[in-house]
């Protein structure tokens, strides 16, 4: 049965998908009903001062803001709890990071994929007393904050040296948050460029779904059913081998929140279908 143009809306390839993908699914919106004059009316509003234009011009002052350009550096060790042998990392950012830089580099340092549901949690004598996330997934909770307008270095301020990042809420990737140092750029093996800098860590990060801690021992040991995609060499490698961190890189958190590349992406190519 032929998808509707709603349908087809909704499955919107990614800034990721392969050129073929976006040229596929343009054609496909192309030739439903309606699809022509959509596109064509994206093309209108894109143009100066058009919807889309003043849309994505307020996207990039919102993306300018996560640039960083603190002097400072906060060091950080994050272990993945309930791990055999521990995962951990040890990475720095600059000071005035927000939450949504600390999530994009546990993402990256991890192995992450960043395709489930997150959040940062402080407690509290056992008390869950704040939250910080992109807001959308917690909506329910009391004192949820957003994590890309609140900087990390309040906390510091404050003395709170720890705290939670979970991952994925069905299987449920507890990380640990630990705030070691607060130093210039270029002491105890900073970086001076304002990016995440890797400084060490032990242990492969767990492939994505394999159902949490449980399930990761169960993949070491061979014995779950994921373990059938992997060759046995690869399998022997996360048992007793460690990360190439020199292949580790951090992405800009600004391309990893921008949808503009994928709109832009898709009128363009809908545009040189039409000429």
């Amino acid at each position: 049965m032929k998808k509707s143009l709603d349908d087809l809306l909704d499955s919107m390839p990614d800034e990721n998908a392969p050129e073929e993908e976006v040229n596929a699914f343009v054609e496909q919106v192309l030739s439903t009903p309606g699809g022509g004059e959509l596109i064509r009316d994206f093309a209108g509003k894109i143009t100066e001062g058009g919807i889309l234009d003043t849309m994505l011009k307020e996207e990039e002052a919102e993306l300018e803001n996560l640039r960083l350009k603190s002097p400072a550096r906060l060091i950080f060790r994050v272990e993945l709890l309930r791990t055999q042998p521990l995962v951990w990392r040890r990475f720095s950012l600059p000071a005035d990071c927000a939450y949504f830089h600390l999530h994009c580099a546990i993402q990256d340092s991890f192995g992450w994929q960043n395709s489930h549901l997150h959040r940062f949690e402080i407690w509290e004598d056992g008390r869950r007393e704040i939250t910080f996330s992109l807001g959308c997934e917690n909506e329910s909770l009391e004192n949820d904050y957003c994590e890309i307008e609140n900087e990390i270095l309040d906390l510091f301020r404050e003395n709170v040296l720890e705290f939670t990042y979970l991952y994925d809420f069905e299987d449920n990737w507890c990380h640990r948050v630990i705030i070691e140092d607060f130093v210039q750029a270029g002491i105890r093996g900073t970086s001076k460029k304002t990016a995440a800098h890797l400084h060490g860590g032990e242990g492969h990060g767990p492939p994505e779904g394999s159902g949490g801690a449980p399930g990761f021992a169960e993949f070491l040991e061979g014995e779950h059913p994921m373990c059938e995609r992997f060759e046995a060499s690869v399998l022997e490698e996360f048992r007793t081998g460690q990360p190439n961190f020199s292949k580790i890189t951090f992405r800009d958190p600004a391309d990893v929140l921008s949808r503009k590349k994928s709109l832009t992406s898709v009128l363009e190519k809908g545009r040189r279908i039409m000429k």
